[in-house]
């Protein structure tokens, strides 16, 4: 079931997520949402990248260990602050989980081909529609 997962359904649902933050934002106390948001979702994507090329998880695995990945930097955060903000840690999840279906999104339609020859490396670029 996970694997038939609609890329519409996912993307619809992280547009949700995302509308739902600043609601969050205004229980928040330190008022830092959207940079608890913006960076845990580059880690995400990071995570989701690294997995993508270097595992054979099919798309909802790689998501999911993508969000845990991107995840882990802002638990580490909330732990080494001693003062646990669960809005905060939503919405470490909340942009893990963004930049982990991004990611996938796009590392499904772009490929990236890299030759080395003698004395000239080529990098081509493509993306399926």
């Amino acid at each position: 079931m996970l694997s038939k997962i609609n890329h519409c359904k996912v993307i619809s649902l992280t547009f949700i997520i995302l509308l739902l933050i600043p609601v969050c934002s205004f229980a928040s106390d330190d008022g830092n949402i959207a940079l608890h948001l913006g960076l845990s979702s580059l880690f995400g994507a990071a995570g989701e990248t690294f997995l993508h090329y270097r595992t054979d998880f099919e798309a909802p695995g790689r998501i999911l260990c993508g969000t845990l990945i991107g995840s882990l930097p802002g638990l580490g955060k909330e732990l080494a602050d001693r003062r646990f903000s669960g809005t905060d840690m939503a919405a470490n999840v909340a942009g893990a989980l963004l930049g982990a279906v991004v990611a996938n999104y796009l590392n499904n339609k772009l490929s990236v081909r890299i030759e080395h020859q003698s004395r000239k490396v080529t990098v081509s670029l493509s993306y399926s529609f």
